[in-house]
């Protein structure tokens, strides 16, 4: 019966997961149409207390949240810059809930002085930490895998 208790005790304590995933996909999601549409502030809303970034091509620490902000402010002020996107492929919860773990892949696309798209693509790793106002980023690191230039219209 003791056991049963415990199990029961056990299983109350522990939020369900999957809302936690859908929480943090939501969060990315949020995140990429933030990129997309030059919004700084639901940017700087995604980072969590200590965050740190490290930068693709050049693993250039981004020491804090406002840094990796600011990173940004300075892209959306490149008119070649159109955007980064994230696509999680795993998103995992650890078993305390302490903190989670979101592994996907990302695309950077700019505009090359010719007009055709630039892109950087790789591989990602963030860690989610849940705060009072909910998941929040504690870190990312971004590894770039390959660089490719696209044409936008036919060359003549």
């Amino acid at each position: 019966m003791r056991s049963l208790l415990t199990a029961l005790t056990l299983l109350a304590a522990t939020p369900a997961t999957a809302d936690d995933v859908a929480e943090i996909r939501t969060a990315r999601a949020s995140y990429n149409a933030a990129i997309l549409n030059r919004d700084a502030a639901t940017i700087s809303a995604l980072f969590g207390p200590g965050y740190k970034g490290l930068a693709g091509s050049g693993g250039e620490l981004i020491d804090s949240g406002p840094a990796m902000t600011a990173y940004f402010v300075r892209a959306f002020k490149n008119p070649a810059f159109i955007t980064f996107e994230r696509t999680p492929e795993v998103i995992t919860i650890a078993e305390r809930r302490e903190r989670a773990m979101e592994r996907g892949t990302w695309l950077g696309r700019s505009l090359t002085p010719d007009g055709d798209e630039d892109q950087l693509v790789g591989e990602y790793l963030a860690v989610w930490v849940p705060t009072p106002t909910g998941w929040k980023l504690r870190s990312e690191s971004f590894v770039t895998l390959a660089r490719r230039e696209v044409p936008v219209s036919p060359n003549p």
